[in-house]
């Protein structure tokens, strides 16, 4: 893969931790798992590399450890290198930093890794948008055109409960206004935190930003100097989705599972999504189970019947158990004759024999990780 020494990634996985709350209390939004053995932060890393990103900074906030454990070295992303690579950048990483509120005060907190980078332009993503788009071809339009920032958005319903997720008016591709509608606006060009300008720029930005007390890029930044700034916006015409909401995280999941196409444009061999790999044996099937419409990982034990449903690895459901529409995390048993309806289970969560669990396609179930239930 063709490296491009000229960009470096800035990811931030906690972003918008607080509208998943049930889902990151032990955990941030990146290291959310999804789609039986992905974590929303292999969308964010893959889509880096993919575009010839070799140094990336994860600008860390809390709950990081799980996080940590997931990326390891980057190895998986081929970031475990001597010269660029992958670097954690934790809160209190100088005397002046906190843990910050907004994506200013973040990167003031990495402050020192901007200004000894060398790489000329900097790509900022954000850990709760599930795309994958070709990120080389927006950083080309990006050079081309000059622009001081440009920003991807989708044309569709602006995602719910995110108070600084900002919309566009647009004359051709130039941000002529930056909106925050509300959460059911319909039809508008809505940003996927997703922006490239140059490092100088970010750097002379996050300073004043922080010594005018500004935490945020899109209220603080990006709305008041639109006569400064020649901000561009980039459609992102494949798939795009953003956990708003803890049932987004089902609806999400059942579109990619229900659609071909989406799981095409998600999963499309000329972009790949790594992960970290965890080898298992291959999945067992009972003599009396039911397997339908599903996505099961490997090393699960089936003796009962699965339904429309994701199965992480390791997972197990013992006779008689059934599990229709569900989401059941790594590790989690489901007992004999026990039913599962609509509920996402987070991972190592143990549901008793004969026990019933049951939510609706609106208001689907969770349980916590490691729950007995």
């Amino acid at each position: 893969m063709m490296r491009n020494n000229n960009l470096l990634g800035i990811v931030f996985p906690n972003a918008r931790d607080d509208l998943m709350a049930e889902m990151t209390s032990l955990r941030s939004m990146g290291s959310m798992p999804f789609c039986g053995r992905y974590r929303l932060v292999d969308f964010s890393l893959s889509n880096l590399v993919n575009a010839g990103v070799s140094k990336v900074g994860i600008v860390t906030k809390s709950n990081y450890q799980s996080l940590m454990d997931h990326i390891g070295t980057g190895k998986a992303w081929d970031l475990d290198r001597k010269n660029g690579g992958l670097f954690f950048l934790p809160p209190y990483s100088n005397n002046a930093a906190t843990v910050y509120k907004g994506h200013v005060d973040g990167l003031f907190g990495a402050m020192s890794f901007l200004k000894a980078s060398t790489e000329k332009y900097v790509i900022l993503c954000d850990c709760d948008v599930i795309t994958n788009f070709d990120l080389k071809k927006m950083v080309k339009t990006h050079i081309k055109s000059g622009a001081t920032i440009t920003v991807a958005y989708k044309n569709g319903k602006m995602p719910l409960n995110q108070h600084d997720a900002m919309a566009f008016e647009l004359d051709g591709d130039k941000v002529t206004d930056v909106i925050f509608p509300k959460g059911d606006t319909e039809n508008c060009k809505y940003s996927l935190d997703i922006i490239i300008l140059a490092r100088e720029t970010l750097i002379s930005i996050v300073e004043y930003g922080y010594e005018h007390n500004l935490t945020s890029l899109s209220r603080d930044i990006f709305q008041p100097n639109l006569d400064k700034f020649d901000i561009r916006g980039y459609e992102v015409t494949d798939y795009a989705a953003v956990m708003d909401c803890p049932e987004s995280y089902a609806r999400i999941t059942n579109e990619v599972l229900a659609n071909p196409e989406i799981r095409r444009q998600l999963f499309c061999k000329e972009r790949p999504v790594f992960t970290k790999t965890r080898d298992d044996m291959p999945t067992i099937y009972g003599l009396n189970s039911e397997a339908t419409n599903s996505l099961i990982a490997d090393g699960c034990v089936i003796e009962g019947t699965v339904k429309n449903s994701v199965l992480f690895r390791g997972v197990k459901v013992e006779a008689g158990a059934v599990v229709e529409n569900a989401i059941v995390m790594q590790d989690s048993v489901i007992g004999e004759g026990a039913t599962i309806e609509y509920a996402t289970l987070d991972k190592k969560v143990t549901v008793g024999a004969g026990k019933t669990l049951r939510g609706t396609a609106v208001y689907p179930i969770y349980v916590r990780k490691k729950a007995e239930v």
